[in-house]
């Protein structure tokens, strides 16, 4: 578990108290810390003490996700890798259900599902923008709620992009990357972890910058492992928009539909605006 200032981190390793099916795994837990200072390390090490399982902590500064989850990658001393956030709480029986999908596989991908708090608006339940959950292609795949066989990014000399550590996106090219060396990535919905959801991401604006940053990484796929795509994605991309703002248009403001088709506009553009000028606008700056 990757984490930054968080106190919502030892929520998360409260719920790992919980967890079922652990008997004959060898469960460890290993903190990475990304903030400047090791300020909380004193705090992570005195928790150890009344926890289920091996608790290590490891410092790796920086403000960038990728050396934290590269630090993971570093330090761990079991080639199986459950990946969780630090503003999640895992379910009873999801680390049991990540493990029993692991047969012939590479990488396992869980459901994030998200938490909305009785004073957040009601369109915000009903769009549910912040749930991570894979429609199609597997290696559409996330870091939140994710296992991972590493001896196989060891085979494939696998890492996370430390210029996307800031961006987001790292882990959507990290597991691209393992579908292209060959790596199988399935998809496993009952393995579910929680997360509840802030006042400050339960707006439109979050959604619509949030939306736009993974249509700049989508043209950053495109660019890097379909040539053929990326030349045609002002095209593809152009028509999207303008059929996404034409429908955000023609249904009534404020609504969940037209919410979704300002979401998906949003997308498409960042797709635009990657092909226009590659980049990716710092979404954990």
């Amino acid at each position: 578990m990757c984490t930054f200032r968080r106190e919502s981190a030892f929520a998360a390793l409260d719920s790992f108290s919980g967890l079922e099916g652990t008997g004959e795994l060898p469960v460890e837990v290993l903190i990475i810390d990304n903030d400047e200072t090791d300020a909380l390390q004193t705090r992570f090490e005195a928790y150890a003490a009344n926890f289920p399982f091996p608790l290590r902590y490891v410092h790796a500064p920086a403000r960038n996700i990728s050396i934290a989850r590269n630090a993971a990658l570093t330090h761990a001393r079991t080639r199986w890798l459950a990946f969780i956030d630090d503003d999640e709480v895992a379910t009873p029986d999801w680390l049991k259900h990540l493990a029993m999908a692991r047969n012939r596989t590479d990488v396992v991908i869980g459901r994030c599902e998200a938490v909305y708090g009785p004073d957040l608006p009601a369109w915000v339940r009903a769009c549910d923008f912040h749930s991570n959950r894979i429609r199609g292609n597997p290696t559409n795949a996330y870091t939140s709620n994710a296992l991972i066989d590493r001896d196989f990014l060891l085979r494939h000399g696998i890492r996370f992009r430390i210029e996307l550590g800031r961006t987001g996106g790292e882990d959507t090219i990290f597991f691209r990357e393992i579908a292209e060396a060959g790596g199988r990535i399935v998809y496993c919905p009952d393995a579910v972890v929680l997360e509840d959801v802030p006042e400050g991401r339960a707006n439109m604006q979050w959604v619509r910058r949030r939306m736009f940053r993974a249509g700049q990484t989508h043209g950053l796929l495109c660019r890097e492992f379909d040539r053929k795509a990326y030349f045609f994605l002002p095209v593809t991309s152009g028509a999207k928009v303008l059929f996404s703002a034409i429908m955000a248009t023609a249904t009534l403001p404020g609504t969940v539909r037209s919410r979704r088709w300002h979401a998906r506009a949003a997308l498409h553009a960042g797709a635009i605006a990657y092909w226009v000028r590659p980049g990716l606008i710092e979404e954990y700056a």
